[in-house]
């Protein structure tokens, strides 16, 4: 995940919610049972397809409704392509701003309805393997460092006129890249920056940013 602060004092993250076709890591049933996970190729440009712009696909903040960032039908850009769900968004929340200067923000999530599946073992790791190959997509979540014991597992809320679970997935082992167009400031300084006239400045080359790590995780899951 890249996270960028823009000139503009917004932030603009970029990265992928999941990769499809993979295993995820182990996760327990409501009985204590552990399988791992993969989300069929093609399931979320389904998904995608089925919300329209009548019903958006949400952009959270750790799965809070209350938090409400964006929408695909605003500022959240949602993507199938041969890696997974590619999303990018543009934020002016002023908390995830602060989150995002402050460097603890974890990664993504994502919010699904189950609708259909297939099951298999995988005999090499001893594990059931589910693959589903239909879902609803509900909401992508951007979380912070306070979500990080459930951004390991997954948690399970009820909607209440209908008997489905939303089921919670993280993006495994994402990689945090941040970069800035402004130099780190607290409030109060940015806040009194913009009551000062406007001075001449030397620019200064800009640093180069290295993406290794974030690069390095895109190519392996290209293979």
């Amino acid at each position: 995940m890249k996270v960028q602060i823009r000139a503009d004092g917004s932030v603009e993250i970029d990265g992928y919610v999941n990769a499809v076709g993979r295993d995820s890591r182990r996760i327990r049933d409501e009985y204590g049972n552990e399988f791992v996970e993969q989300i069929q190729p093609g399931a979320f440009a389904v998904a995608l397809n089925k919300r329209g712009e009548d019903k958006p696909v949400k952009c959270l903040l750790n799965h809070n409704e209350a938090r409400l960032l964006g929408d695909t039908n605003t500022n959240l850009k949602l993507e199938e392509d041969n890696i997974g769900l590619h999303a990018n968004v543009i934020i002016t929340d002023a908390e995830v701003i602060e989150l995002a200067r402050a460097k603890r923000l974890s990664g993504w999530s994502f919010g699904f309805y189950y609708l259909d599946s297939k099951t298999d073992y995988d005999y090499s790791n001893h594990v059931e393997r589910s693959v589903v190959t239909e879902l609803e997509l509900e909401e992508v979540s951007i979380i912070d460092d306070t979500m990080t014991p459930v951004y390991a597992g997954t948690s399970i809320h009820s909607r209440a006129e209908e008997k489905k679970e939303i089921l919670l997935r993280a993006f495994d082992n994402d990689v945090i890249s941040y970069t800035s167009d402004t130099p780190d400031k607290k409030p109060e300084e940015r806040a009194e920056d913009e009551t000062k006239a406007p001075e001449q400045v030397k620019e200064e080359p800009e640093t180069e940013v290295d993406y290794t790590r974030y690069h390095d995780t895109i190519n392996r899951l290209r293979r």
